[in-house]
Formats: C-alpha cells, structure tokens, sequence
C-alpha cells in the first residue's frame, strides 16, 4: 500500500492560534495569526491554511497575488510537504517599489522571497524568490519547537517554546548581545545583570512573548516582567546618574538610548492615587529606525499603558508630549480607555507611520484607532492628520461588533462578526485589499464588500459557508452542495431548485442560492451562471458503492450523440474532480436511442493517488460571487481519507466517511458534459 503524507500542514507549537483577539488570555497568546506590512498581508486560516495578498507577495518577490492565494507546493515552488509554522514580514516601503520581505519557518527550515536586505542580509539571499536560508538544523532552535516569530524592518526574532530569544539583525544592539556579532548569524538575547554595567550579562529567559519594531525590541516574562533592547528604547524611569556606560547615545537622562543588552523596565504606573504595578498581558511598539520608539502594554486590568516618542500622538494619552514614565491611552471623553482586550500597533514596516488600533470587549467590541492616518490607514476622516483615539469609523455602524485587527504600514484591516468579507482603510495597491485591483486609490471608509473572504483562526466570523460545487453548469444538470455546518436551509432566486442538498438547474438565468443555518448570523450566498445547452448523453441511474477496498460505479445512458467515451472522477469534497479511469462507448458510431448500461470498479490505492495528484494542483479561486472556498483538498484528505500507513493495512476507501463520484462524457471534438453527483454508498 502507498503512503502519503500531506502537501502542506500546519503547525501550532506551542502558541495556539485560537487564543487570539478577543479570546486572548495567559502565556500562550497568538500575536501574528494575521501580519500586515506597508500593502502586503499574510493570514492563517481557522482550516489550516496559510493564505498570502498584496504586493510582491508571489513566490518571485516582485509581482502581486490580487487576490488571496495559498501557500503550498504550487505556488511556492520547492516548499514540498514540510509543515508550515510561522510566518512574518518587514518592510521599509514609501516612493520605492518593491520594498518588502517575508520569512515562512517550516518543518524544513526558513524560507524567505521579496526584496532583498529588507528582513534579512541580503548577503543570505541569492535573488528575490522563494528560497530557503536555513535547514531546520541551522536554526538556533529546532522550528517545531518556535513559539513566536517576529519579524521587523532588517530584523528577525525567535522565541522558543522554552523562553529564550534568539535574533538575526542587521543592527548590532537590535540582537541584544552587547553590540557585538554579524548580520548573519543568529545571537542568543542577553541582559544586563547591573542595569549600569554593560558588561556584566547573563542569557534572558522565561520569555512568553516578544515584539518590536525597526528601532527596538520587547519581551514578556513569564512572572510578568517586561525587557527592552536596540535602538532608541525607554525603559519607563528616568536614567540615574553614573549609567552611562551602558551605550546610551542620546537623551541619557530621559530614559531613551541605545541599549545593546535586555534592560529591565520599570512597570510603575504614576496614577493620581495611588501608584500601580501594570501586570501585563500583551506588548508591543511602533517606531522606525530613524526615531525614537513607542511602547505598549495591555494590561490585565484591560488599560492600555504607553510610553516614548509621541511625535505623532501615538501614544494615545492625547497629547503629543514625549513620555519617559508609563501614561493610560484615553478615550473620546479624556477617561481612561478601559475593557481593551487586544492590540495592534503598526510594528513591521519602517515607514514612520506609528499608529495603533484596538478592540474593546465581547459586550461593545468596539475598535479604537489612534495615531497617523496618513492615506487614511486608521479610517480618520482627514487623511494625513495625527489623531487621538477616537471609536467612530465611517463604513463600520454603531451595533457591528469587530473580532479582529490588523495595522499595516500603511493600511487597517478588521473582522466584522457575521461578515464574512474583512473590511479595509488605508491606500489601496497592488491587491493590497485582495479585491483584484492593482490600482492605487485611497480608501476612507471602511469597505467590506470588495474585500475577500476569510475564517482567521482565533477570529471566525460566526456566518454559515457555502462552496460553489463547480461547473460547468447546464439546464438540467444536478450539483451537489457542501455547505458548512450542514444540517440549514436553502433558498433559491432564479430557474433552480434545491432537494437535500443536491442543486438542479432548469433554466439559463443566473441562480443565486442562500444558505442559513439556525443560531448562526448572516447567510453565505453563491450565484451560478447556467447554460441552455444540449447534452450529447441522456444519463439515467447512477449508483456508486464501496465494498471493501473495491470501488464499484454502474450508470446508464437513455440516448447517446456523437459520444467517444466517459470519464469517471472522484472527489472527496464533492467539489473538486479528478478523473481515476474511463470507458469507451459501447456504441459502435457514438450515437444510440437505446438504453446502455455501464460498469466501472477500482481499488482504492489507485484512487488515493489520483486525488493526491489533484491537491498538488490545488489554488484558491477567490472568484467574486464566492463566498467561500473550502480550503485545503489535501486537509481534507487527511480528515476524510486518513492519508497514512496503518499496521493492520486498512484501506483507504474503508477509511474514509464520504467520497463524490461524477461522469464526464466526451465527445469526439472533445467536448465534455456531466453527469449529477452520487455520493458512494458503504456496503
């Protein structure tokens, strides 16, 4: 019997991807289940799936995916079957092209494309495209056993499920070992065991998160301390006297500098009565190389603490002073912003937009967005103005409740509960708001209708899902629907009908189907552009049974025209066909009026190849009128086939808990025309 191992999984390690946005809570938040860089957009998918968009997102570095697509073996060339874990991205984008850089850690090492010196050296680079820069064994840490992996303008951070942070960068004190090392070699994170004495160091550890910028780097204790380290940071106290030998180039006596090893910062929130000790839950920072940093922490009290540069009133206390001790980020009234369950500053790319969004608990889940809105990349009404916080986007209505945020460079994007498209602000170019548009234009009000589907893990959008069952579609033909949950309702505009969850088309109008599901919100609707055609074959009963290993498939033509033969193809998802065998027909000229009876078997070694072979070609369509698309065909073989070596030898079709049979017939000009869909029947 024939192994197979899938042609892409996905790991979690030792994060978990549905502990995210408003689920977040403890030590093993997922940060990065959605990464935006200045106009280009990775998401992890609740299936598994791992889907890229935006500019110079393809596997060549320097062209754009308009729309999403998947990253697996066929559009990433050489990535194979190895298990993908993490991915991020830095950019420093603005009037240049191609100014972005991503990094995907698989069960085979790093890979990474884009714009070269962007992330990583470009002396480990040999061009732009998809290539891998270390084997899994070249690592600091094996990949399966990563946590975290952040990236930022030319620098990347490992966090390992142990606690401890490892760097590649091409900034000496962004490394954190003292200012010493190479750009290409990864560095073990150290700290200042006297926070005057740069040279007394030991390795910082116990480490549950870790975030930066381009001019800086964060890290989350697991007692609830928080470190800092690289260029500009603060440290939330101001510089005692007799520290200067710890490589503070600037503003000594503020608290910011230049900080070549982790420094402990000091968590003391100076309230009007009395002062607090912030217990953390998340961090993070916005900045750019060129400035000054600004830091965050959520706490566990649900305020928002932030601390640094504030040139562009990022830190959301509504000012633009400078804060070398930790302030709360304020609400539209000038109170505290309370019951914050996640945030997200723009922390990838080195632009110099600095800027946060933010999302509020279950009961309001209302987004706050402060900073630059340059382009208007935080949905504010006048492009180009620093804001103070404020919860008023136009496109989003005063009851819609936001799961979901993502702040780009240069864009915003969110998750609407019971929406199944995200919505977008920001500049719009280069597929940058997957809605297969590579012109630039600005976008002001939150828009989510030409935007993509998407079910990011950790943020589902709580509506039902409907495939298109796939084409071509004819008057009389019967397609199978595979919605998700199963179990709800149809309704049909148009020449169709619906029984069970088989489709027939009566007429050549277009058909719009919708989808319900009770406790669900929303509905998932697809439309279906039939065509009045003549069938070269009248099909009668078709009857698909599995006994055993053996497949057996019997149908009847009623009256056969110009036929050459059939073709039989499988699917495990009752949508996506691939031929595993033909038949001649049994007409002498391929023309009869007589009913002729078929029969078709196969094994199911043979048939799991041929549907193995189907998922290598496997890209999402993202078409327009789509809701949805099941992600993955080889996911769902592993769920349904149970794509293994077994020591009793089972067969796969004995595994398995559906399997779809149609017929092709082929004309002798090659035309093809189909049958309905039968779902094999157990014996």
């Amino acid at each position: 019997m024939l192994c197979f191992s899938p042609l892409f999984t996905f790991s979690q390690n030792c994060a978990n991807c549905g502990n995210s946005y408003l689920n977040a809570s403890g030590n093993d938040i997922d940060y990065d289940n959605i990464v935006s860089t200045f106009h280009s957009t990775i998401a992890r998918q609740a299936d598994g799936s791992v889907l890229i968009w935006g500019e110079d997102t393809k596997s060549n570095g320097t062209t754009n995916w308009l729309l999403p697509a998947v990253i697996n073996n066929t559009n990433y060339s050489g990535l194979g079957s190895e298990t993908i874990y993490k991915f991020t991205g830095g950019s420093n984008s603005g009037s240049n092209s191609h100014e972005v850089q991503f990094a995907l850690l698989t069960s085979g090492g790093l890979w990474v494309w884009g714009a070269e010196d962007k992330l990583v050296d470009a002396s480990i680079t040999t061009n732009t495209s998809f290539q891998k820069i270390f084997t899994a064994g070249q690592l600091p840490v094996l990949p399966e056993n990563v946590k975290m992996l952040f990236g930022t303008y030319q620098t990347l951070a490992i966090l390992s499920c142990a606690g401890d942070v490892y760097v590649l960068s091409q900034k000496s004190n962004m490394r954190g070992y003292g200012g010493a090392g190479n750009s290409t070699t990864w560095y073990k994170v150290e700290y200042a065991t006297n926070n005057c004495d740069n040279n007394d160091a030991g390795d910082l550890s116990g480490i549950v998160a870790v975030r930066g910028c381009p001019s800086g780097l964060m890290a989350l204790k697991n007692n609830g301390e928080v470190w800092t380290w690289g260029d500009h940071v603060y440290l939330g106290t101001a510089q005692t006297n007799g520290c200067g030998l710890f490589g503070l180039s600037n503003n000594q006596s503020t608290g910011s500098g230049d900080r070549p090893r982790a420094r402990k910062m000091n968590l003391t929130y100076t309230a009007p009565n009395p002062d607090i000790t912030i217990a953390p839950k998340m961090i993070g920072m916005t900045g750019s190389g060129s400035s000054t940093s600004s830091h965050y922490i959520l706490g566990t009290d649900g305020y928002i603490y932030s601390l640094g540069d504030n040139s562009k009133r990022q830190l959301g206390d509504r000012t633009d002073d400078d804060r070398n001790s930790w302030v709360r980020v304020k609400s539209a009234a000038n109170t505290d912003l309370s019951d914050v369950q996640w945030i997200s500053p723009n922390e990838h790319d080195n632009y110099g937009n600095y800027a946060v969004n933010a999302l509020t608990g279950a009961a309001t889940s209302n987004l706050w967005s402060w900073g630059d809105n340059e382009r208007n990349m935080i949905g504010g009404a006048s492009a180009g103005t620093n804001y103070d916080p404020f919860n008023v986007h136009s496109g989003i209505g005063a009851g819609d409740k936001l799961i979901a945020t993502e702040t780009g460079g240069h864009t915003s994007m969110v998750i609407k509960y019971c929406v199944s498209n995200f919505g977008y602000v920001g500049h719009k170019i280069n597929g940058s708001m997957a809605d297969n548009i590579a012109s630039s234009s600005d976008v002001a009000t939150y828009n989510f209708t030409g935007t993509s589907t998407l079910e990011v893990c950790g943020a589902a959008s709580g509506s039902p899902l409907l495939s298109e069952p796939g084409g071509p579609y004819h008057v009389g033909g019967n397609y199978l629907l595979s919605p998700t949950p199963s179990g709800g309702s149809y309704s049909v505009t148009g020449p169709g009908n619906v029984t069970g969850n088989t489709l027939n088309i009566t007429g050549d109008a277009d058909i719009v189907i919708t989808y319900t599901y009770p406790g669900m919100c929303g509905t998932a609707t697809i439309t279906i552009e039939a065509e009045d055609i003549t069938l070269s074959v009248d099909f009668g009963n078709i009857m698909a049974s599995q006994r055993g290993n053996l497949l057996t498939v019997n149908w009847s033509s009623l009256k056969e025209t110009n036929n050459d033969h059939f073709e039989i193809e499988a699917s495990i998802d009752g949508k996506n066909f691939t031929k595993i065998g033909e038949q001649k027909s049994q007409t002498k000229d391929g023309n009869s009026d007589e009913q002729l009876n078929y029969s078709f078997e196969k094994n199911s070694t043979e048939i799991a190849f041929a549907i193995s072979l189907l998922a290598l070609g496997l890209v999402l369509p993202f078409k327009r009128k789509i809701r949805w698309m099941v992600s993955s065909v080889a996911i769902a073989g592993i769920l349904l086939f149970g794509f293994s070596c077994t020591k009793n030898d089972k067969s796969l079709l004995e595994n398995s808990d559906s399997l779809y049979i149609r017929i092709a017939q082929v004309d002798k000009d090659g035309t093809k025309s189909y049958s309905k869909v039968v779902k094999v029947v157990k014996e």
